[in-house]
């Protein structure tokens, strides 16, 4: 028998591959990428990604590859994962593996038992997939790193996550290549959403393989049967065919024994043809193999089969000559999902039942035949599909525990949710399980909630609790009670404060438990959170107490840091900087504490001005967050800390870097609005305002799907009012701002000051432009002064309070003067320093002082360009105009120098950029000279062009030759 094998070229997917030649320049270049290769089964995506693989091997890129798997509808948790991570250790050694990986690399035990690493019991999976993402960094570190992943429409829950998280955070030459068939993923599919997520990632491409001309199956057929075919049998196989390759293959086999008019009825036929011409034996071994997917190794299909030797090797013998099997390393691999497919769906239930318990059995015994450590689901797979109820119970179970362990929370959620399923057709489900159904709930609930389900983590603890007899088991209904709280708070759902308060009162406080401890602490939070400070007081004394009693050291910290945190938003921040402050070194040996601390701090810090120490300790919280591999997760929550002190400072650039990069990583819900709102006040008062207006919607729609605390919605009010005052909307941004300051619960002096000082621009704008009398206003002057004056009383920030009094005092000198020197004085906001001045030049020209007014908007326009703030930077050439103020060193205001510098504008960045722009430099080429991001480079590029009043890059470097702006003398 001759044997095909496929075609020697790769026929008909020229422009497939010079697109993915096109996204690899772009990792060569340094970049991140991921592709997603779609097409229906058989198409040749594998082939075509073999094809490119090879070309990126020889340009020097490091290729390795993973395998989603299907066993009966099931996905096997990080099976491609575990082999990229096998590809790795079998280049680099698990020595150099593990040096690569960094601190806190344990996890990677559980994924790879061969590398001898215990599981890090208190790593969760975000902690996981950010040991992961680093690890594919620093390998990309030689070199270009080329990941494929192969059948993404059988990733698992776990694998799904990771990819979300690594697509979006990844920050190295890494190209991710995903093969998926796009056929198969239908309403519903759990894979769809992954994929929706994806290509709204700009980093993500999607190439679309598709069919076959009548022209490229002729050219295919050619070569399959090495020899010139006519275009009858060319034409028989493409309508048979349809253009998909692999079929064109088989029914090029088919037709080469049998002659086309015996070609089967359907494709299913075809596929099978191979596997009835061999013997029964070797048909067996093959259907023993599919069950146990597309890949096994050889000693377990030694154990399974029950062949004696000389039996087993002649049947694979046959197999793979037959070109229905490969060897594959030390086993055997499907030539084709399809064949595998097609076989397994040809076994009949009673066959496919008895090679389940074959090897449900084989494996209780031979746990090691089981590579990725995996054994517990694996039995429980084929007890299921056995249809043995008591055994797929019990090993459901047991496979629960070994995924835990594993951290792939959302397969253990599944194998709990089948043994509760299963739980009525058990004898003693209690005995098997060693709790109740209200017990297994609880656990599901627990593995939904940590799998990212929050939703399902709600209703499963709902369903829990009604297992429950409060009456009968009020410790054991309050320890669920605090359950539903935290998954209910986390979710943003409202009701978690007074879950936790019935918890509080079921649970036990004599003797103090760790149980009552964790749900005082948490309460305590939730409270501070919702600005219930003397309750949240009262509760942290009591977590406080309970921790040490309980001897819960972690704890008892993290109630202090909760008290410290309420005092500075009650107005007394010293007392809580300095307790902060002890706390660092105490939580040194607590991770999570620790970066709580860090976040806490650096957050007072900013409010109180101190902007520089904030951000000093937002990027040591950072460092020492990727230092036990918390990076992306914890770590980008202290990035966002260090991103709000910069935009104060007028730091915008790192503020930006900073911002975009925390996006991209899409933290939890109310850090990302968090991130929103800060991007959106940079770039308006960068000036961008329909970028701003743009943002700040995004980040309302997302606060409306959830409840939100206090203290977000003083920062969008803020924001609102910001807004509103850029486009002279002075009834709106009064609104925003007297609204908040009026209907919050109560005030804070760190987040209400900034908003008083809005509403106050906001009335005074009123009045100025005649909406609203001096008279009228006059009860909401006094109302505005005397509530900021209160709140300033012990606040250790003096700005906020001279800036509202100056705008409720309208054009007086001494006022804006005065608010100038407390600017001039401070940290920040520096953004604010040419807007007092604005606001003071515009008083000295009211008074009648032309001279000095000249003067001061000359030095605020200088600060406006210097700090890039294009909305003041408008607001003073228009008030220059306009007053037809004569700068200094100018005779007329409409000299050509001076209007020209005016209407430039550009900041000492952009400058730059423009320098580089008339080089001749790409987006690129710019980002590596200034060690900017490329998106940023655009984003300059952008703004030049705007400023400039151009279409082109040509057009502005033409400006800058005209200019002098080219830094060439």
């Amino acid at each position: 028998m001759v044997i095909h094998l496929g075609s020697a070229a790769l026929i008909g997917r020229d422009d497939e591959l010079a697109d993915l030649r096109e996204v690899f320049k772009s990792v060569q270049a340094g970049q991140p990428a991921a592709v997603i290769v779609a097409g229906e089964a058989g198409i040749g995506k594998t082939r075509l990604v073999d094809e490119f693989a090879v070309e990126a091997g020889v340009a020097g890129a490091r290729v390795v590859r993973g395998q989603c798997v299907e066993l009966d509808g099931e996905e096997l948790a990080f099976a491609p994962v575990a082999g990229v991570l096998r590809g790795l250790l079998a280049e680099l050694g698990s020595e150099r593996l593990i040096e690569l990986a960094g601190p806190g690399s344990a996890p990677l035990g559980a994924i790879l038992p061969e590398i001898e690493m215990a599981p890090d019991s208190g790593a969760g999976r975000g902690r996981l997939y950010e040991l992961i993402t680093s690890l594919l960094e620093r390998v990309a570190g030689d070199g270009p790193l080329v990941v494929v992943i192969e059948d993404l429409q059988w990733a698992d829950g776990p694998t799904r996550d990771l990819l979300r998280f690594t697509v979006r955070s990844i920050a190295a030459p890494v190209l991710l290549l995903l093969t998926c068939r796009y056929d198969e993923i239908g309403r519903g599919h759990p894979v769809r959403g992954l994929l929706a997520d994806l290509e709204q990632t700009r980093r993500v491409a999607r190439v679309d393989v598709t069919r076959l001309s009548r022209e490229q199956v002729s050219a295919q057929l050619t070569q399959v049967l090495d020899r010139e075919v006519g275009p009858d049998q060319a034409e028989w196989v493409f309508e048979r065919s349809e253009g998909v390759p692999f079929y064109v293959e088989e029914l090029a086999h088919v037709e080469d024994h049998a002659g086309h008019g015996a070609l089967p009825e359907s494709l299913r036929e075809v596929l099978l043809v191979r596997v009835e011409s061999l013997s029964e034996p070797a048909q067996r071994l093959l259907r023993v193999m599919s069950v146990a997917g597309q890949r096994i190794g050889h000693a377990k299909l030694e154990a399974v089969a029950g062949y004696d030797i000389t039996t087993l090797d002649a049947a694979l013998r046959e197999a793979v000559s037959a070109g229905v099997i490969v060897v594959d390393g030390n086993g055997y691999r499907f030539r084709h999902a399809l064949l595998h497919e097609a076989i397994h769906t040809d076994i009949l239930p009673g066959e496919k039942a008895r090679i389940h318990v074959g090897y449900a059995r084989t494996l209780e015994e031979h746990n090691q035949l089981v590579p990725d450590g995996h054994s517990a689901t694996a039995i429980a797979h084929h007890w299921y599909s056995a249809h043995d109820v008591d055994n797929a119970f019990r090993w459901s179970l047991s496979a629960a525990n070994e995924l835990i362990s594993n951290y792939a929370h959302a397969t253990a959620q599944v194998m709990l949710e089948r043994a509760l399923e299963l739980w009525d057709q058990i004898d003693d489900p209690i005995g098997v399980s060693g709790g109740t159904r209200g017990d297994l709930m609880a656990r599901a609930a627990y593995e939904a909630y940590a799998s990212g389900e929050r939703d399902r983590a709600v209703a499963l603890t709902k369903l829990a609790l009604k297992q429950i007899d409060e009456a009968k088991e009020p410790e054991r209904a309050g320890v669920l009670l605090a359950q539903l709280g935290r998954f209910t708070g986390k979710s943003g759902l409202g009701g978690a404060v007074e879950l936790l308060e019935r918890a509080r009162r079921l649970i036990p406080a004599d003797p103090p438990t760790v149980a009552r401890a964790e749900m005082l602490d948490l309460l305590a939070g939730m409270l501070m959170l919702e600005w219930r400070f003397e309750e949240a007081l009262q509760v942290a004394d009591e977590a406080e107490h309970t921790a040490r009693g309980a001897g819960a050291d972690p704890l008892v910290a993290s109630a202090q840091i909760t008290r410290a945190t309420v005092w500075c938003d009650q107005g007394d921040p010293e007392p809580a900087l300095r307790v902060l402050e002890q706390m660092r070194p105490m939580v040194d040996d607590h991770p999570t504490i620790l970066l709580r601390c860090y976040v806490n701090l650096s957050h007072v810090l900013c409010l109180v001005g101190r902007f520089h120490d904030a951000v000093k300790v937002a990027k040591t919280g950072r460092e020492r967050a990727e230092a036990i591999g918390r990076r992306r997760t914890l770590g980008s929550m202290l990035a966002g800390n260090a991103a709000e002190p910069f935009l104060e400072l007028g730091e915008w650039e790192s503020a930006s870097q900073l911002i975009e990069q925390n996006l991209a990583h899409h933290p939890p819900g109310e850090h990302y609005i968090q991130l929103l709102e800060q991007h959106a006040r940079l770039r308006l008062w960068q000036g961008d305002i329909e970028a701003a207006s743009r943002l700040s919607a995004e980040a309302l729609r997302r606060l409306s799907r959830r409840r939100y605390y206090p203290q977000s919605r003083a920062y969008h009010a803020r924001l609102a009012a910001e807004l509103a005052l850029a486009t002279d909307q002075f009834a709106v941004a009064w609104e925003a701002g007297a609204q908040e300051l009026r209907d919050s619960p109560r005030l804070v002096p760190g987040q209400h000051l900034p908003v008083a000082f809005a509403a106050a621009a906001a009335l005074g704008g009123l009045i100025r432009t005649g909406a609203v009398s001096s008279e009228a206003a006059a009860e909401d002057i006094a109302w505005l002064g005397g509530l900021t004056r209160e709140l300033s009383s012990t606040w250790p920030l003096p700005v906020w309070l001279s800036l509202t009094e100056a705008e409720l005092t309208g054009h007086d000198v001494a006022a804006w003067q005065h608010a100038t020197d407390h600017l001039a004085a401070s940290e920040g906001p520096v953004y604010l320093i040419p807007y007092a001045g604005y606001r003071h030049g515009w008083a000295l020209l009211r008074a009648g002082e032309s001279d000095h007014a000249a003067q001061v908007l000359r030095g605020a326009h200088d600060d406006a360009v210097r700090i890039g703030t294009d909305l003041i930077r408008r607001r003073i050439e228009e008030l220059i105009r306009r007053e037809r103020v004569v700068l200094p060193g100018s005779e007329q205001p409409e000299q050509p120098e001076q209007a020209a510098e005016l209407s430039l504008g550009l900041t000492t960045r952009e400058r730059e950029v423009l320098a580089l722009i008339a080089a001749g430099r790409s987006n690129r080429e710019i980002g590596e000279a200034l060690v900017i991001s490329t998106k940023t480079a655009s984003v300059h590029v952008s703004n030049i062009l705007a400023k400039l009043g151009v279409s082109s890059r040509g057009e502005a470097a033409a400006y800058a030759y005209r200019s002098g702006l080219t830094g060439s003398g």
